[in-house]
């Protein structure tokens, strides 16, 4: 309680000349004698004791508060943060499985080693190429100089095989590289993303092969050999044989559609590669491409039920739907090893459709018929990542995951574009395509001029421009 004092009932006037006021109603005598206005007299409720306590603290806590500094804004979180967070929620654990390793190779590695900073350099990249910024690749080469420099040192002073968190390391540079180098031009420049991938498999051959019987080391190096095999794809160079021995080696520890896929890839990436450099006949190219094209169908059939798509029919007309149907798989990495296979195919048939003259001017050969097959294919996997009632993640416009998701489907559609004889279709993708980039995926827009300006682009150089080559789970 706060005592006021003993207050007095005299007008303003009166108090402030310290004169005895009569208090007389309407005006007291004093102030009539000076020609002073008097301001009425003081309301009972004032002279009452009240409890201030209440204003008191407030006061109080108000003067502590002056006292301390200002709060400044909230802070940002910086861009190494940001795209850390985004490299791990949406990349790692969200698009990709191929990464199943790095967490707990990350919770034992320390957080300023060489491990978190190829994250960083990786991350920045792919924030990079995410956002469509290329001013932020200056602060992913930041990160890259200093990340390559830490492994180094971590390599020059140990003289035992890698470790898993070496070989990880390694697999990020390369996913770096990849992105930073998109827009390479010409296999010769295109040769030079073989660094990194050439030293994880080094790292992997001075390890015995009884260390394949760890699951992480068997992951890294399976995912060894398959980036070392899409970067000879791209470079139009042959695989080396040491990849070949790596393959066998973890032919005992590794299973399924995928592994098997990547031993049918070596042999196209080799087929490839005598092409350019014109080592093989006509003849011997278009028996390898139908004896590659018969063991795609073998890995395509010899997959599960489980991975299978569940084909969807639609009741009218719908812009965004090919041919009145499209297929939802059951996840999106099941679709891109699905893609995968139709678009080796796609390639075999063209070389067949080229090289046999009976197939070359048929529209009805068994090459043009597997061609149609195929890209029909490719166009009924597009409605299922731009629907919103086909899969419940789906929105509009699209989450960065389904970005991410439609950025993987460019390189198909292109594809599909390119080796179509139906000119429906075509103009099919090209909507689609500029969908997408209304969408928010602008490189969609790019691809959609490829289509309409050059369409005789090598596929495989349109798989590392649109990023598939270092995105793609």
């Amino acid at each position: 309680m706060v005592n006021y004092g003993q207050p007095s009932k005299n007008c303003l006037p009166c108090r402030r000349r310290k004169l005895r006021c009569d208090l007389q109603a309407g005006g007291c005598t004093q102030c009539c004698r000076a020609k002073l206005t008097c301001h009425g007299y003081r309301d009972r409720n004032e002279l009452a004791f009240r409890d201030e306590t209440r204003t008191t603290r407030q006061k109080a806590v108000a003067r502590q508060a002056s006292a301390l500094p200002r709060p400044t804004a909230a802070p940002q979180l910086t861009w190494y943060v940001q795209s850390r967070n985004a490299f791990l929620c949406l990349y790692v654990d969200g698009l990709s499985c191929s990464f199943d390793a790095l967490a707990p190779l990350m919770v034992e590695s320390p957080a300023g080693g060489y491990l978190h900073a190829c994250v960083d350099a990786a991350s920045l990249a792919f924030m990079a190429f995410r956002l469509n910024r290329p001013d932020m690749m200056v602060f992913a080469n930041r990160r890259y100089l200093a990340a390559i420099q830490s492994l180094g040192m971590a390599l020059r002073s140990s003289e035992q095989p890698a470790r898993d968190d070496t070989l990880q390391s390694v697999l990020l540079l390369d996913v770096y590289e990849k992105i930073a180098g998109r827009h390479a031009e010409g296999p010769g420049s295109l040769g030079s993303w073989l660094s990194h991938v050439q030293g994880a498999l080094s790292m992997v051959r001075s390890r015995p092969s009884t260390d394949f019987s760890n699951q992480t080391t068997c992951q890294l190096a399976s995912r060894t050999a398959v980036t070392l095999a899409i970067s000879c794809g791209v470079a139009g160079v042959s695989v080396p044989e040491t990849l070949r021995v790596l393959c066998r080696d973890l032919d005992c520890y590794v299973r399924g559609v995928e592994w098997a896929f990547t031993s049918v890839l070596v042999g196209i990436v080799d087929l490839r590669a005598d092409i350019r450099n014109l080592t093989s006949t006509s003849t011997d190219i278009l028996r390898r491409a139908r004896e590659l094209d018969d063991k795609l169908v073998l890995v395509k059939s010899s997959m599960s039920r489980s991975w299978r798509s569940r084909r969807v029919y639609t009741a009218g007309y719908d812009p965004v739907v090919f041919g009145g149907y499209y297929d939802v798989y059951p996840s999106h990495h099941a679709t891109q090893v699905s893609n995968a296979i139709f678009m080796m195919r796609l390639e075999m048939s063209s070389i067949i459709r080229t090289l046999d003259p009976d197939e070359r001017c048929n529209p009805y050969s068994p090459a043009s018929k597997t061609i149609t097959e195929l890209t029909r294919g490719i166009c009924a996997a597009i409605p299922q990542f731009l629907l919103p009632e086909a899969r419940t993640e789906n929105a509009m416009p699209f989450s960065p995951l389904q970005l991410l998701r439609c950025n993987t489907m460019l390189y198909p559609l292109y594809a599909a574009a390119q080796l179509t004889t139906d000119p429906l279709m075509r103009d099919w993708i090209l909507q689609s395509l500029a969908r997408m980039a209304e969408n928010g995926l602008k490189m969609a827009r790019d691809v959609a001029d490829m289509v309409t300006f050059t369409p005789e682009v090598d596929l495989w150089a349109v798989y590392a421009m649109v990023g598939c080559y270092a995105i793609a789970a």
